[in-house]
């Protein structure tokens, strides 16, 4: 029987098949960006790692070409160190929420187009599944260019998780 006991239908099917095996995975990967999209995401992403698992934390610094005039592509920030400070800051909150649930976090933070970076740092290291937020800061670009969520859905070799916004 698919429906709780309101009578209501779940969201996903990802939210019956953990209640039923909770803690299936043993390498679960949460990107993040500076919103809390993967704060989100991790109470799930706990969820379902296995107690002797690893989370790891991801956190990608956007680089997004510009054109000059001539038409080359050029680097758009070449350094932010403020952003990445964010960035850091962000991976960190999302690596003490796992730490207090009693699974070893490892975090990390690369740069690179955000859905590329995280669907390779999952097949670098054997994720069994990527667990995210639907929605960054930038939700109006999203609307308008997709977001980095279904990118990662598409691109992905590993079970992907979409884990929608609180609130």
């Amino acid at each position: 029987d698919l429906a709780r006991p309101d009578g209501a239908f779940p969201d996903t099917f990802f939210q019956i098949s953990a209640r039923r095996s909770p803690r299936m995975y043993r390498t679960t990967l949460v990107p993040t960006g500076e919103g809390d999209a993967a704060l989100d995401a991790v109470d799930d992403a706990i969820d379902v790692t296995a107690a002797e698992g690893t989370v790891h934390v991801l956190g990608v610094v956007e680089e997004l070409p510009m054109y000059d005039r001539s038409g080359r592509p050029e680097k758009f920030d070449d350094d932010d160190p403020e952003r990445r400070e964010r960035l850091e800051a962000a991976v960190d909150r999302v690596a003490t929420a796992v730490a207090e649930a009693g699974i070893d976090p490892e975090t990390a933070v690369e740069a690179g187009v955000p859905a590329h970076e995280i669907a390779a740092y999952a097949d670098d290291i054997g994720a069994d599944a990527v667990v995210m937020g639907k929605r960054g800061l930038d939700a109006a670009a999203d609307d308008l260019l997709g977001s980095t969520t279904e990118r990662v859905i598409r691109n992905a070799d590993t079970t992907v998780v979409s884990v929608p916004a609180s609130g």
